[in-house]
């Protein structure tokens, strides 16, 4: 499988993540915009984080319901890249079998050496993401109360600060209340909320892993590994004992120690090196996280076709085109989302303000696919709740600048 169809077929559970995502920070953001309370910050603050129960209660709910969809996901689309992979390197099978070269096997649906490993690759995307949906339910029980004692903290600021409030475009000598020192607080809050998003994964180096990303990364990891699975489990079924690596340049450094060699899966042919002997199964090695290598199952002597004719060229070019406009299409929904949570909030200026950059961005966008020949898929940029109401205020917005 090429990585444009892997990336296409990951599509679907990044998508139902990213809303996901929005759904609990919208729901974050519904739970204080009563922030206009005439009472002081401390105990607007009090009555905020006592009220986290209701909010763990809700987020549960959410999530339930956003995955509710999924239950056969990964069942059906684990035996799609199967079923894929088993299309493109059958035929070259049968021919062997055909020269006599090859004993016939059994066939692909009822290979227990296929289902084991199907099997095994279902349950490894399932726990990890159920590792994300527990850290996503975590993660934004401490982004809210991080943005109440952040809010509380920069609108006390604000309130006994002269400095602040000349900053803030406020006249000398005014006095600021605390409901409107937290709207104050809460744009800079809520900003950063929405810049870094919902955490799904923390991993070894520290980074942060946003719910589309690592989910991404992980169907097109697993999808990967099924074909790859796939086709020793077929290898196996016809008694071939032997597989080519591909090779390319700019290869990281343990799959370029393996890469365009031929190696015997059982390690019993001395000739050639063991299978077990490479990097495969390590995440940075042969056949891991965003390696670019393949395999083809080798009968010494014999060219077992695998790969159909194809611009493999004109493949990673259009692949990195569409990984460009689809992080021009996050950017733009990322504004979306913000403008979504500002219009919750009822604050129209900084609404206005995030209205006229969402208008840049869509220009950037535009100009791109125009520049690239892609197709403007408006459907990859919408974001729920953002409708032809908030569509309309923005661009009202915009007239007004």
């Amino acid at each position: 499988m090429t990585p444009l169809e892997i990336l296409e077929m990951s599509q679907s559970i990044t998508d139902v993540y990213e809303k996901m995502e929005y759904d609990l920070m919208m729901n974050v953001v519904r739970n204080i915009r009563n922030y206009d309370q005439v009472t002081p910050t401390g105990q607007w603050q009090i009555q905020k984080l006592a009220e986290m129960g209701k909010l763990n209660k809700q987020n549960i709910k959410l999530m339930a319901q956003a995955l509710g969809g999924t239950g056969t996901y990964f069942e059906d689309m684990i035996t799609a890249a199967a079923m894929q992979t088993i299309s493109e390197i059958e035929p070259g099978f049968q021919q062997a079998v055909k020269q006599g070269i090859l004993e016939e096997a059994v066939e692909p649906d009822k290979s227990p050496n296929i289902k084991q490993a199907m099997k095994g690759y279902q349950k490894q995307a399932k726990e990890s993401l159920n590792l994300v949906n527990t850290t996503m339910r975590n993660n934004i029980k401490d982004m809210y109360v991080k943005i109440i004692n952040d809010t509380a903290t920069i609108a006390e600021k604000i309130g006994r600060n002269q400095e602040a409030i000349n900053v803030l475009n406020k006249s000398a000598g005014q006095v600021i209340s605390g409901a409107e020192s937290r709207q104050q607080a809460l744009r800079k809050t809520i900003k950063e909320f929405n810049s870094k998003g919902i955490t799904a994964f923390v991993d070894k180096g520290g980074k942060n892993w946003t719910p589309e990303a690592y989910v991404n990364m992980v169907i097109r990891s697993t999808v990967g590994s099924v074909a790859h699975g796939t086709q020793l489990a077929r290898a196996k079924d016809y008694d071939v004992d032997y597989l080519e690596v591909s090779s390319h340049s700019g290869a990281r450094p343990k799959c370029a120690k393996d890469q365009g060699k031929i190696f015997c899966i059982s390690g019993k042919d001395k000739k050639y090196p063991a299978w077990k002997s490479s990097s495969y199964g390590e995440p940075d090695g042969l056949l891991g996280i965003n390696c670019g290598h393949s395999i083809t199952p080798y009968v010494p002597g014999v060219n077992i076709q695998r790969n159909f004719p194809q611009d493999e060229e004109e493949n990673d070019k259009q692949y990195k085109l569409l990984q460009g406009q689809r992080a021009l299409e996050r950017d733009v929904r990322k504004s979306k989302r913000e403008l979504a949570m500002f219009d919750v909030l009822g604050d129209k200026e900084a609404y206005q303000e995030i209205a006229i950059s969402l208008k840049r961005k869509e220009a950037k966008l535009n100009m791109y696919c125009k520049q690239n020949g892609l197709p403007r898929r408006r459907n990859r940029e919408q974001v729920e709740g953002f409708g032809k109401k908030q569509s309309s205020r923005a661009i009202n917005a915009n007239k007004e600048e």
